[in-house]
């Protein structure tokens, strides 16, 4: 069932919609929040607007977040409302608990507990490489976990495999041209893709949260060394067969082409198969040249540059120097 305040806008595009939240003040959405504050009995505190992920981000003192999430992108509001429940209490990191959720002007709302600690965006670059390996280790760790994780059979969030990496495939080179891709690479993505042969492989159903980096993950301070405390954002959660989809991010976004990161975050998960280095570079580019909303350019401004990038198969040993 929908609210209607009259408070929120219909019928935008996506570049009006990032161009909304990303703009628009906090009083403008007070009445929504304190709507929400009212309806569910959230306690009296500040409220703040923050300034990550696509959809509008609100924190209650130190409690309560609030997730708005338009129509163009409801789906990521409903699988924070399924996999929230999901996950509760089934990791060795804290995830948000789920306290409220609905529909106000056709907007997805998603009320969850607070998770206390650091971002690790906010402290990731200026940690010696000993404690990245110490997290790393931490997150190969939490693969495992969420690998293992348990779900029905018929889970809204799991995709016809080879439909959706088909798909995937398809859609590619569109987001690639908008997004102004070198001539020279564009023309070798299709042909590289087609390459791979069966970079897409199935395995067994599994739990894929896809988007563990940084700006996802929450850390605390113990005895003077940084670890892991929590893991947020399920917006692009799948039920899917490939862990490739999974490992990608952080091997992009926390081991920005450092290969004592790497071997850390693959020994700690340790349940990739045996295969060879080139092979397993060329899957793991391939997927990240398919993967939904990738921005190809951002994610090789992660990892220095050690050499010519004409070539998908030199941006392959760069950003995956096994």
């Amino acid at each position: 069932m929908t609210t209607i305040l009259n408070c929120l806008p219909q019928n935008l595009d996506n570049p009006a919609c990032n161009d909304y939240i990303a703009n628009t003040p906090l009083t403008d959405w007070m009445p929504v929040l304190e709507h929400l504050q009212q309806a569910y009995d959230l306690p009296a505190g500040t409220w703040e607007k923050i300034p990550l992920g696509g959809n509008a981000l609100f924190g209650l003192g130190d409690e309560v977040i609030v997730k708005l999430a338009p129509p163009n992108w409801r789906r990521q509001g409903d699988k924070e409302i399924l996999v929230a429940p999901l996950l509760e209490n089934k990791l060795s990191l804290q995830t948000p608990r789920l306290i409220a959720s609905g529909e106000i002007d056709h907007w997805v709302f998603v009320i969850f507990s607070r998770l206390q600690g650091t971002l690790l965006a906010d402290i990731w670059p200026s940690l010696e490489l000993e404690q990245k390996q110490a997290i790393m280790v931490q997150t190969g760790q939490l693969f495992r976990e969420l690998r293992h994780v348990e779900f029905d059979a018929g889970i809204a969030i799991k995709v016809d495999w080879p439909a959706y990496i088909q798909e995937l495939i398809d859609g590619c080179m569109a987001r690639h041209q908008r997004r102004k891709m070198p001539e020279g690479l564009l023309a070798q993505v299709m042909p590289y893709i087609e390459a791979a042969g069966d970079f897409a492989s199935a395995g067994e159903p599994r739990f894929i949260h896809m988007d563990i980096h940084p700006w996802n993950l929450m850390a605390k301070q113990e005895e003077g060394q940084w670890k892991l405390s929590g893991l947020l954002d399920f917006g692009d959660a799948i039920v899917g067969n490939s862990d490739r989809l999974e490992i990608l991010t952080p091997m992009i976004f926390m081991a920005q082409g450092n290969p004592l990161l790497l071997k850390s975050l693959l020994e700690a998960y340790g349940e990739i198969e045996d295969i060879g280095t080139a092979d397993f570079q060329r899957q793991l580019t391939a997927y990240m040249l398919i993967r939904p909303d990738s921005d190809i350019t951002f994610c090789m401004q992660q990892v220095p540059v050690s050499g010519p990038r004409d070539t998908w198969e030199q941006v392959a040993e760069q950003m995956f120097p096994l």
